[in-house]
């Protein structure tokens, strides 16, 4: 797998922690979420070389060594994108071949004026009878099929609409049902990401002699501790990787001792399954039916092996991602307390991208978009992570919504104000005090 650190150029003169985001989709988040990096791609940020890219020097300041690697076998290389290599899946020396289902949304998921629709998987045959291509302009439609004349495969990875040229409608759900084959053991990746820091952390060298590159001298690596950050799909990661058991090493140590999750609401990934796609992910409009949200909703296992935990979500994350689940029980009628070892946060008011420099324009959409950046609060909560976990500091309670005090309530129950200009007359809805003090209007809880 792809690799990256980024360490004090004197290791001796760094705070001996490392700091380790795993990527999302093969890219590195934390210098445009936690640095404020002005960049305006991503992509760019992903491939540090200029000063300009370390944003507000957060984690270097602090002394920090900062790791990266692949866990994600279809993640773009491109823009220096990490992936990992992995195996294909046989029944002996047999193709595994199964029926399967992808699905497109040109606009959001995929670029607007795509002419072709990539596959997740190759197919296994290019017979069109053995295909189906539905499109339906909500998800709760049923679901139309375009007649085999108007589709056409473009090789085993890709199709397009025919005659030649003719677009796919933006923001349409199109469905392909196919026959794939070659599933990858997409598992690994978790493996990987165990087996990399448990070396990084514990390890003077590898087996073949090879130095660990983050080591303070020839016998030992003087790391005190290792924090993890996840954002949003990277959080959904860490959440699964802690709850199927590989925070915990091959001779039993602990990997991360601390974890940051952001944005990942109640959310894993679709990974560690026959032909997986770990880069879906619900919303209120694309990828419903692939598996996300399900129990259990507290990942930690009640062991040594346990790092602390912080989960930070957003409002996005209480429409859209299960987030209530964190706190309550599983059918949404009493509040339940997190574990001793994890603190739950709603960043109220904040949008799931929001971060420094996020442009208060309309985008794709009618409205102008929410420019609130919670970085601040991150920075602040990794701090508290820090001294959690190094110096036994218990962090701030938990900011959460409850049913008991009425800041968390029913979706269908929650009303708008009417506003001015626009078709919406909905009776206004009692504003209630959230958990952290503020007045404001009640959280919806969204079952996922």
């Amino acid at each position: 797998m792809d690799f990256y650190v980024l360490r004090p150029a004197d290791p001796n003169r760094g705070n001996h922690k490392i700091l380790d985001e795993v990527t999302n989709r093969g890219l590195k988040l934390l210098f445009a979420w936690l640095h404020d990096a002005g960049e305006a791609s991503a992509l760019v940020l992903s491939d540090p070389s200029r000063p300009a890219h370390a944003g507000n020097g957060f984690a270097f300041r602090l002394g920090y060594t900062l790791v990266w690697s692949g866990w994600d076998a279809d993640a773009p290389a491109t823009n220096g994108g990490m992936r990992i290599r992995v195996p294909v899946a046989t029944v002996g020396d047999a193709p595994i071949v199964r029926p399967i289902r992808d699905e497109f949304v040109f606009g959001t998921r995929l670029p607007a004026a795509s002419p072709m629709a990539p596959l997740s998987y190759e197919a296994a045959t290019l017979e069109q009878a053995r295909a189906r291509l539905t499109v339906r302009a909500r998800q709760g439609d049923p679901p139309v099929e375009v007649p085999a004349a108007q589709w056409t495969f473009k090789g085993p990875r890709a199709i397009a609409l025919t005659p030649e040229g003719t677009p796919f409608k933006p923001g349409f759900i199109y469905d392909f049902h196919y026959t794939a084959r070659d599933p990858k053991v997409l598992g690994i990746g978790f493996a990987a990401t165990r087996d990399l820091r448990s070396f990084l952390r514990y390890e003077a060298t590898d087996r073949a002699g090879t130095p660990n590159p983050v080591t303070l001298g020839p016998d030992v690596t003087g790391i005190r501790a290792t924090l993890a950050l996840g954002i949003s799909q990277a959080g959904r990661y860490l959440r699964e990787h802690i709850e199927r058991g590989f925070n915990r090493d091959q001779a039993g140590r602990r990997v991360f001792d601390g974890v940051l999750s952001h944005i990942a609401g109640a959310g894993k990934v679709f990974m560690n399954v026959e032909f997986g796609q770990p880069f879906r992910t619900s919303t209120q409009h694309e990828d419903h039916f692939f598996p996300e949200v399900a129990p259990p909703f507290s990942v930690l296992r009640g062991d040594a092996a346990d790092p602390k935990l912080m989960e930070v979500n957003t409002s996005t994350e209480y429409w859209q991602k299960g987030a209530s689940l964190l706190h309550t029980d599983p059918l949404g009628k009493n509040d339940a307390a997190p574990p001793e070892g994890e603190r739950v946060y709603l960043i109220a008011g904040t949008q799931h991208a929001g971060r420094a420099h996020t442009p208060g324009t309309p985008g794709n959409c009618r409205l102008a978009r929410n420019p609130h950046s919670a970085a601040p609060a991150l920075r602040a909560l990794l701090m508290a992570l820090d001294a959690w976990v190094v110096d036994g500091v218990r962090p701030p309670r938990n900011r959460i919504p409850l049913l008991r005090d009425g800041t968390l309530v029913d979706a269908a129950k929650l009303g708008f104000p009417a506003i001015p200009g626009s078709r919406c007359r909905a009776p206004p809805i009692a504003s209630g005090r959230s958990a952290t003090g503020s007045s404001r209007s009640p959280t919806p809880r969204r079952r996922t």
